[in-house]
């Protein structure tokens, strides 16, 4: 599950005052349940490059952290600032690795300016680390009882947004009134979670509509395409089917929100998104390359398909888990720019 730690979900508790101290509280507190390890420690200031040192793995953490938590938004040369004072305290800390915890991928270019320089410095290239926002949506994945309260995934969809949605679902204006009125008529608010992020979405609905309704509408908030993906190097496609589960068992189109929730209540219901796959591409499929020029926040997974891989390379069983894993990181980052638009609407 792909976690996000931009500023619209990394919340600010005291005694942090600003979004860098969340981010490394966040990061101290991950460590701390991942390793139980006592000699763990969050340096105070003065600033000597480093935010938390591990003195029993001899391993020194410099957090580096942007609000947006976009690809390729982190400053190679605040980075070096930090190795240059970290080089210097080398000794008197004794850390032999160098790791910066980051919110963000750094660009290519950025990390081997920091290797260069680390080099220059004394601190060989194997001994400095980046761990990315993957290696700590891992640790929350791991630990999330430990640091939820750091984080806040929850988004309060108005009703505005949800006849909006009906609209994109190309519902004819009659229905949307219709639904309109039903949603005044017998109001529910219905707490939506789904099986690829932890985004839960509080959505204000009606329980005469149907599981469909709410499926269509869920789609468009998230913006979840059911056009199938293209992976032409691998000559294989991708595409989504989803359905609303409660146990992650689904429930059937033709009933009302109001028979679900008089069985399993309104908290319980999860958007399940499934990937299937085909081992050839489709005639109507969208390639992927098109999908990641049309978003250019989609731009660092370009990377995880930058590299062509050929086809004979991988066996049947290779073919499937990579289109997954390629699908599943696309499908995961389409749904997080649609819930940060979504965060970001409700504070204008």
């Amino acid at each position: 599950m792909q976690y996000n730690f931009s500023a619209d979900f990394l919340k600010i508790l005291g005694p942090d005052t600003s979004f860098g101290d969340a981010w490394e509280s966040l990061c101290f507190d991950l460590l701390l349940a991942e390793t139980a390890d006592n000699s763990l420690q969050r340096l105070m200031p003065p600033d000597r490059g480093i935010d938390i040192l591990q003195g029993a793995a001899e391993t020194a953490y410099q957090c580096k952290s942007h609000e947006c938590g976009a690809f390729g938004s982190l400053s190679a040369n605040d980075s070096i600032d930090s190795l240059r004072a970290a080089a210097a305290t080398r000794e008197t800390l004794n850390w032999i690795d160098y790791i910066f915890a980051t919110n963000a991928n750094y660009t290519g270019a950025a990390f081997e300016k920091i290797l260069t320089e680390g080099n220059a410095l004394g601190v060989e290239p194997s001994h400095i680390q980046v761990r990315g926002p993957e290696y700590w949506s891992s640790l929350c994945a791991k630990h999330y009882e430990k640091v939820g309260h750091r984080l806040d995934y929850r988004i309060q969809v108005s009703e505005n947004q949800v006849i909006e949605a009906f609209r994109k679902a190309k519902y004819y204006d009659e229905y949307v009134k219709k639904f309109e009125k039903a949603m005044t008529d017998s109001p529910v608010v219905l707490k939506i979670k789904n099986n690829r992020t932890p985004i839960i979405l509080e959505v204000p609905f009606s329980l005469d509509l149907k599981v469909e309704n709410c499926v269509d509408a869920i789609q468009e908030l998230l913006e979840v395409s059911l056009k199938w993906t293209n992976f032409s190097d691998l000559g294989t496609s991708a595409g989504p089917s989803i359905a609303l589960a409660v146990n992650r068992k689904g429930q059937t189109f033709a009933q009302t929100i109001g028979e679900v929730v008089s069985r399993n209540g309104s908290e319980d219901l999860e958007f399940w998104i499934t990937i299937r796959w085909i081992d050839k591409c489709k005639d109507d499929g969208k390639e992927v390359k098109d999908i990641l020029s049309v978003n250019r926040s989609l731009a660092y997974h370009a990377l995880l398909f930058d590299q062509v891989i050929e086809r004979h390379t991988f066996d049947y069983a290779g073919r499937q888990q990579k289109t997954i894993e390629r699908a599943e990181t696309l499908l995961q980052t389409i749904i997080w720019n649609a819930a940060t638009g979504l965060k970001r609407q409700n504070k204008q």
